[in-house]
């Protein structure tokens, strides 16, 4: 017999590899959430009487349970499939960042996030690759991009193929590590993620200089702080908005689930440059959204209209 391709690369593989995992978490009682069809849920009992749910995170074929006794689902998945090293085990490492524990301002253990590893790796590789052509990373990078750099206006020669490949390349690294934790240098890799289709040889060497801000700030940690936010209501002034949202009414799903565990609270933070782009005087909208006072999710984005006010943006 003699193999042409190995089975876990047929086009639908990944489609059957997902259809039985979900078929085993159903088997164990598990049911995916409204949210997201990929984090799994099921009521559970702590030993003290307290009702919570168990949740199993997917990602492929990386899989993460939360739960007071996660190893009894692990098993569970264990029966149908092969466990790397037959390791079950608190993270260390998840998608590429480091997973690892710290405390907070009150002592109290959290966990936390770490890009640090896959950072450095990836500044080796950029390194490496300058040193080729005789070049290196710029030192005493303070800031992502140079001081006062606007990509819409970069004029200089357009990049060849082999080029653009390249700064593609880099981008896909970084927005990663933007995913992973590395949120001060979001905006920055957002705008600079707009050039991709015709880049410039001055948008590589910002890329670049991003990477040599990575080399210069290397540590970077974000805290998942369960702890609720003390957050005045004096800092916010009341406008009546009743013209603009007449009758709105929050809404509540009628299927939503049974509410179970500790009670959280969610905070967003949003704002936008007005007219940031130069050239066509777009805005861009920076969004940081946290659970308690966990940041969950971050992204900047370019807006597709223009906007002639700061309310509008």
């Amino acid at each position: 017999m003699i193999i042409v391709r190995a089975l876990y690369g047929l086009k639908t593989s990944g489609a059957a590899f997902r259809a039985l995992l979900a078929e085993t978490l159903n088997d164990l009682n598990y049911i995916p959430s409204k949210a997201d069809p990929d984090v799994y849920m099921r009521p559970a009992v702590k030993s003290n009487g307290f009702k919570y749910y168990e949740y199993v995170l997917v990602y492929v074929d990386d899989v993460l349970c939360m739960s007071d006794n996660p190893t009894i689902t692990m098993k569970g998945i264990q029966h149908n499939f092969k466990i790397k090293n037959d390791k079950i085990e608190e993270p260390t490492m998840y998608l590429g960042a480091e997973i690892s524990k710290m405390h907070n301002e009150t002592n109290k253990e959290c966990w936390a996030m770490s890009s640090d590893k896959y950072c450095a790796a990836a500044v080796t590789n950029v390194s490496d690759n300058l040193e080729k052509s005789g070049l290196r990373l710029p030192p005493k990078c303070l800031t992502p991009l140079s001081n006062g750099y606007r990509p819409e206006l970069d004029v200089t020669a357009e990049l060849k193929a082999d080029g653009v490949q390249y700064y593609q390349e880099l981008i896909g690294v970084l927005r990663w590590a933007v995913e992973i934790g590395r949120v001060d240098i979001l905006l920055e890799v957002s705008m600079m993620s707009s050039h991709l289709a015709l880049a410039r040889e001055g948008h590589l060497e910002q890329v670049i200089h991003i990477f040599g801000y990575l080399k210069a700030y290397k540590k970077f940690r974000l805290m998942f702080d369960s702890d609720h936010p003390q957050i005045s209501t004096n800092r916010f002034k009341s406008y009546d908005w009743f013209d603009f949202y007449r009758g709105a009414k929050e809404a509540i799903p009628s299927n939503m689930p049974e509410p179970r565990g500790l009670s959280t609270s969610t905070s967003a933070f949003v704002d936008a440059d007005l007219a940031g782009d130069k050239k066509n005087r777009r805005s861009q909208t920076g969004v940081l959204i946290f659970i308690n006072k966990a940041p969950i999710h971050w992204y900047s984005k370019r807006q597709p209209s223009v906007e002639s006010s700061t309310f509008g943006a």
